[in-house]
């Protein structure tokens, strides 16, 4: 895949006056207006009719963008103004994988929208305004989508700019307190934004093409990771790399981990690889995908367990090396007999199966100590350690370290 697009921060200022785009133009860009305003107008007769003024926060150039025709109207910047450019690749990325109906109902609503603009020209009629610009009712959704659209090519740039850092929470063999790996996480600590919060951005890079340059990059740096820690303690611990359906979709990624594997020279049996359950409904080439990592090596870990619908199909199904127990089961363990049953039941059905098991959201000593009591080997939450920075993981590895002949 192409990434030249996500290179750089797309923005383009102009002065008052200067035209963006001319009726009848091709349209390679759409845009988001940062600061200033701009007129869309058009010209009959050497009349020229304004149709809008828009301000900061509005989004304009999308139609001629998403149909592929010309341009419909022409742009020009009234004040000085400073636009984010929204990239062709952008929107055709949405509309291929957006459901075939929903995608029917966008293009019939830009055939309407290119009839109203004929209609305008039939009429001559200084009066005409494009109706959805109108509808209010519309406005927290649209800021909402241009806020996205304005994140992802702030997202790009952070991929560029080393705004993305990755913490390790540490995953501990429950019965002898002792550090068997890490779960590698991305924080991203935005100039303008602050700490984004993961549920935030990692869903807008999953839905997009930048999970691949994001994920690449996790995998390099929690390689290096690994060999700092294995340079400063003597001990190898696993990671655990949280795998997206668009990077199994993506050709190549396999290929990736065993170059990076090679390179930094990380046993490939301790690279853990996390698939949610949700990625084995959506993803027909998750199969596969698995499939190819075990003969390369790499161990499978299903993650959040028990919060899809076909999970014990999955397991009978699919071969996996660690099953990780949701934090919702563990959380109530103390007060509720119904998520001790099934917790229980999950530790014995996974030994059963021969998979280990890792329970997420330990949060206190007694939940832990219920687990390792049914037979839960490893475990991690806060009440072990937060998510630490790679020297924090260190300092807590040196301090929790296995004997030489411990468990992994």
């Amino acid at each position: 895949m192409d990434y030249r697009y996500y290179d750089r921060l797309r923005q383009r200022r102009l002065k008052p006056g200067e035209c963006i785009f001319t009726e009848g133009d091709r349209g390679d860009y759409a845009y988001i207006i940062d600061q200033g305003s701009v007129e869309i107008f058009t010209t009959l007769e050497d009349q020229l009719y304004v149709l809008s003024v828009l301000e900061p926060g509005a989004i304009f150039g999308e139609l001629a963008l998403v149909d592929g025709r010309t341009r419909s109207a022409s742009a020009r910047a009234l004040t000085d103004t400073l636009l984010t450019l929204v990239t062709r690749e952008q929107v055709d990325e949405r509309i291929q994988s957006a459901d075939p109906i929903l995608r029917m109902l966008l293009f019939v609503v830009l055939g309407y929208l290119r009839m109203e603009s004929t209609h305008f020209r039939r009429r001559n009629s200084p009066n005409f305004s494009i109706g959805l610009r109108e509808r209010t009712d519309l406005l927290p959704r649209i800021s909402q989508a241009v806020d996205l659209i304005r994140m992802e090519s702030e997202l790009q740039s952070a991929i560029r700019d080393g705004e993305l850092k990755l913490v390790y929470q540490p995953i501990l063999h429950l019965a002898s307190n002792t550090v068997v790996g890490f779960e590698a996480l991305t924080r991203w600590y935005s100039p303008s934004r602050g700490l984004v919060p993961p549920s935030i951005f990692m869903p807008l890079a999953e839905c997009t093409s930048l999970i691949i340059p994001v994920g690449e990059w996790v995998v390099k740096t929690a390689f290096e990771a690994m060999r700092q820690m294995e340079q400063v303690t003597g001990n190898t611990p696993f990671i655990s790399l949280n795998i997206a359906n668009r990077q199994i979709e993506e050709p190549g990624l396999t290929d990736y981990l065993v170059n990076q594997a090679q390179c930094y020279g990380i046993p490939r049996q301790r690279i853990k690889l996390e698939i949610l359950e949700r990625t084995l409904m959506d993803s027909q080439l998750a199969p596969r995908w698995m499939e190819e990592c075990r003969q390369l090596g790499f161990p499978l870990t299903l993650d959040d367990f028990g919060t899809g619908y076909s999970s014990l199909g999955y397991l009978n199904q699919y071969q996996f090396d660690t099953l990780k127990l949701d934090k919702s089961f563990v959380q109530e363990l103390e007060d509720n007999a119904s998520s001790r049953s099934i917790c229980k039941a999950i530790i014995d059905l996974s030994h059963a199966l021969g998979m280990t098991v890792v329970a997420e959201g330990i949060e206190q000593a007694t939940q832990g100590e219920l687990l390792a009591d049914m037979g839960c080997s490893y475990g991690q939450g806060y009440f072990y350690a937060k998510p630490l920075s790679l020297g924090q993981a260190i300092e807590f590895l040196q301090e929790h370290q296995p004997s030489p002949h411990g468990v992994s």
